[in-house]
């Protein structure tokens, strides 16, 4: 059942070269009947809406009201489950590709239907790095400006990965069906956050394994170009969108264990910022991701906590047992302004997981790597959460599960 929330957190807040808006956007909360520690939203150029989770692939084709289940043909995890699943929608084609890691290669499924049927690639690596993997979709570049296998796709499919020494990725021209290994890079920091690629062709990389970067490939990874960010940050999950002008907008975790944003016009080459991203009263933060609409409108989702703790270093991975995690959405219609405009949002009304997150700290449990968040034709933002504590939890020792939620906006200004 769908439960109806618009909470309105404007308010005094320190922000870095901006300030908050008063003007909120709404949400409803809705469970997509799948479960996963590392879920994924992507949404078609129709509106269909999906979520990767681990144990299915749940298939909205109403915005996000209701849900089925459908199932790619084949799994990659021997246990029946995927192993550092990743789905993601091709914007322009509507084609479905969901990605489960084995790590000795990747399993690659892919759908024109609407997930009703499925073909897989079991060796859809193309590359020497297997953990991690991330998937993304953008225009053709030289060296695959033609499909040399004859097949029609308009775009170049890229799975990329990290291994113990560089990330690497493998590039496809046939829609999915063959990969061509890339260049290494990342070299001495192999861990990669998820890639985008922009109306140019221009693939970009984020990562903070030695200090937050951005890497670029303009040739479909036959050479790339590192540059650092110059922010500090604390947590390895940096995020990156861009619009259609070029502008590339970066999500990370500060210093101080808060979201923020930086903004690049010249490719990664310089940025601006930071800029909080912060809901007020936010003690410590994880997984923010960005998703980008027309020029200068963008959204970030993240978990977040109001809550401290004596002697806790703000560590999500660290954080007390009594410490509650909410989902968060700050949607920005300026952010190619001077002073961006944040307008945050807490979209969950009951705590999404008690106790400490992820597995920074040493923490393990049932909320794994990333959340995500997509925008529909219409800009309108989609952010799924694990929700590990679930009605009837009011603890940590209750906070065992992994549903999929999806936040659908349904007020406010759209990202289009």
């Amino acid at each position: 059942m769908a439960v109806a929330v618009a909470v309105s957190l404007a308010g005094a807040m320190g922000v870095p070269s901006g300030r908050v808006s008063a003007a909120s956007a709404s949400f409803t909360l809705v469970d997509a009947g799948v479960n996963g520690s590392e879920l994924n939203i992507g949404v078609g150029p129709d509106g269909a809406v999906y979520v990767g989770g681990w144990d299915a692939v749940a298939r909205s084709l109403d915005g996000g009201a209701s849900w089925d289940r459908v199932q790619p043909g084949k799994l990659a995890s021997a246990v029946g489950f995927g192993a550092d699943r990743v789905l993601v929608v091709d914007h322009q084609t509507g084609v479905v590709f969901e990605e489960d890691t084995t790590l000795g290669c990747t399993v690659l499924s892919y759908s024109k239907t609407h997930g009703s049927n499925w073909k897989t690639n079991p060796a859809a690596c193309g590359a020497g790095a297997t953990d991690h993997a991330k998937v993304a979709v953008g225009p053709r570049v030289a060296p695959y400006k033609k499909n040399p296998s004859g097949a029609l796709y308009p775009n170049l499919v890229y799975v990329c990965a990290n291994g113990l020494t560089h990330d690497d990725c493998g590039v496809s021209a046939d829609g999915g069906l063959t990969f061509q290994p890339t260049t290494p890079h990342g070299i001495g920091c192999a861990f990669q956050g998820t890639p985008v690629v922009s109306s140019a062709g221009v693939l970009y990389e984020p990562t903070s394994a030695c200090g937050l970067q951005v890497r670029s490939t303009a040739n479909a990874g036959t050479t790339w170009t590192e540059t650092g960010v110059g922010f500090p940050t604390s947590s390895e999950t940096p995020d990156i969108a861009v619009t259609p002008d070029g502008t590339l907008y970066l999500a990370y975790i500060d210093s101080g264990w808060r979201p923020a944003l930086a903004r690049s016009t010249d490719g990664g080459a310089s940025w601006t910022g930071p800029y909080s991203l912060a809901a007020p009263g936010i003690t410590s933060s994880l997984f923010p991701v960005v998703v980008a609409g027309a020029d200068g409108r963008i959204a970030v989702a993240y978990y977040g906590t109001t809550d401290g703790g004596a002697g806790w270093d703000l560590n999500p991975g660290n954080a007390p047992d009594n410490v509650r995690w909410n989902g968060y959405i700050t949607v920005i219609d300026d952010a190619a302004g001077a002073s961006p405009t944040v307008a945050p949002q807490q979209v969950t009304t009951d705590p999404l997981q008690y106790g400490c997150l992820s597995k920074l700290g040493g923490c393990l449990n049932n909320i794994a790597d990333y959340a995500d968040i997509d925008a529909g034709p219409d800009g309108r933002v989609y952010a799924v959460f694990v929700d590990g504590c679930l009605p009837g939890c009011t603890g940590k020792a209750g906070s065992t599960s992994d549903r999929a939620i999806v936040a659908v906006q349904t007020g406010g200004t759209f990202l289009r």
